[in-house]
C-alpha cells in the first residue's frame, strides 16, 4: 500500500452530547493554539454553520477529526449538544489524519508549526517511494531537504515553543536553533524572549552567545540564562523592553568576548572625545583585526570640503585619535 492511501468514507449526520467527545485526543490536531474570540461571537450570532467531523473510537467516545475550534467555541458557549458528521465504517487513524490535512489545506496554507506537527504525526507511516516528496506535497512545504530538517526540528520542541512561533514571539529560525537544547533550557529562552520581544537576528544572537558561554565556562545553558546580572536587568523597572534587551545582549557579548567588548568601549569613548559631526565618520576594522580604519566624509561644495579639512586637521592633533588607534590588546 502506498503512503497515505486510504479508502473513501461516508458520513452520518448526528446530534450528540458534548460529553461524548474526547477533547483531550489531539491525534488530528495540527495547530497548537486557538484564539476563539471571533468564532465564539460568530456562532453566538448565527449558529454552527459547518458541523465538525468526528470518528467513533472503540471506547465509544468520539475523536475530533476536523473542527477543534468549532467544538471548543460551542463548549465555551455552554452548549450541551452539538450537530456533527461522523465518519462511517471503520476509518483508520490515517484516514482521519488525511481528512484533517485536506480540510485545513482546502481553504488556506498550513503554517510552519502545522507542517511540523503534520510531519510528526505522519512519521509512523511507511513509504516505499520518496518520503520527502510525498510529505511536502501533502503538507505544502518546499521539496527541500534542509526545509524538511528544520520542520522536523520544530516538531520536536515543547508545545509552548511551537505556539510561540505561531504567535510570532519566537521566530521559526530561532526555534530551530532551540531544538539543540533540552526542553527545560529551551523553555527558559522562551520566557526571556516573551519579555524582550527581540527580532529574529537578535534572538539567534542570544541563543548563540548563551550556547558558546556555556561551553567555554562549563555551565549549563540554563545557568547562563539565570545569571544574577540577567535577573537584575530584567527586574529593573526604570528600563523599557528595548533597553533591557540591549543590556542583556551586551552582558552576554561581554561574557563571550571580554577583550573585544573592552576594546569596543574604549573605541567608542575616544570617538566621542574627537567630537565629530554627522559629516565625518571613523569606523574600526571588523573585530579590530587588520589595523585598517575607515574614514567617511560627506560634502556638497568646495566650502564644505574646506570645513571638513579643517575639522580633520583638528582631529589629527587631538590626543584621542592616538588612543583610538592604539593596537587592540
Amino acid at each position: 500500500m502506498r503512503f497515505l492511501d486510504s479508502s473513501p468514507v461516508g458520513y452520518e449526520d448526528k446530534i450528540i452530547s458534548m460529553s461524548e467527545i474526547d477533547i483531550e485526543d489531539d491525534t488530528c490536531r495540527l495547530g497548537v493554539f486557538y484564539d476563539l474570540g471571533a468564532l465564539v461571537a460568530s456562532i453566538r450570532a448565527v449558529g454552527l454553520i459547518n458541523p465538525p467531523v468526528l470518528r467513533r473510537q472503540e471506547d465509544l467516545k468520539y475523536q475530533i477529526v476536523c473542527g477543534f475550534r468549532r467544538i471548543m467555541s460551542c463548549k465555551a458557549l455552554g452548549w450541551h449538544e452539538i450537530e456533527v458528521r461522523v465518519m462511517k465504517g471503520t476509518p483508520t487513524e490515517l484516514d482521519a489524519l488525511k481528512l484533517a490535512i485536506m480540510d485545513n489545506r482546502s481553504h488556506r496554507q498550513l503554517n510552519v508549526v502545522e507542517q511540523a506537527r503534520g510531519i510528526q504525526k505522519l512519521s509512523s507511516q511507511r513509504s516505499k517511494g520518496n518520503r520527502l516528496k510525498m510529505l511536502s506535497s501533502w503538507l505544502g512545504f518546499p521539496e527541500n531537504q534542509k526545509v524538511f530538517e528544520k520542520l522536523e526540528a520544530l516538531s520536536r520542541l515543547p508545545r509552548p515553543i511551537q505556539a510561540s512561533v505561531t504567535d510570532d514571539i519566537v521566530s521559526f529560525e530561532a526555534a530551530v536553533d532551540l531544538s539543540g537544547f533540552s526542553d527545560k533550557d529551551a523553555l527558559l529562552f522562551l520566557e526571556l524572549f516573551k519579555v524582550l520581544k527581540l527580532s529574529q537576528n537578535k534572538q539567534r544572537e542570544v541563543i548563540r552567545f548563551v550556547q558558546e558561554i556555556a561551553i567555554l565556562e562549563e555551565l549549563g545553558p540554563g545557568e547562563v540564562l539565570q545569571a544574577d546580572e540577567i535577573r537584575t536587568i530584567l527586574g529593573r523597572p526604570d528600563l523599557n523592553r528595548n533597553e533591557k534587551g540591549s543590556q542583556i545582549r551586551t552582558y552576554l557579548k561581554r561574557c563571550r568576548f571580554p577583550a573585544l567588548v573592552k576594546t569596543e568601549e574604549r573605541f567608542s569613548k575616544e570617538l566621542k572625545a574627537l567630537k565629530l559631526d554627522e559629516h565625518i565618520r571613523i569606523t574600526a576594522p571588523p573585530y579590530f583585526e587588520g589595523g585598517l580604519h575607515a574614514l567617511r566624509m560627506t560634502f556638497k561644495s568646495v566650502k564644505d570640503f574646506e570645513e571638513r579639512r579643517k575639522t580633520l586637521d583638528a582631529v589629527a592633533k587631538n590626543p584621542a585619535l592616538r588612543r583610538l588607534l592604539a593596537p587592540f590588546k
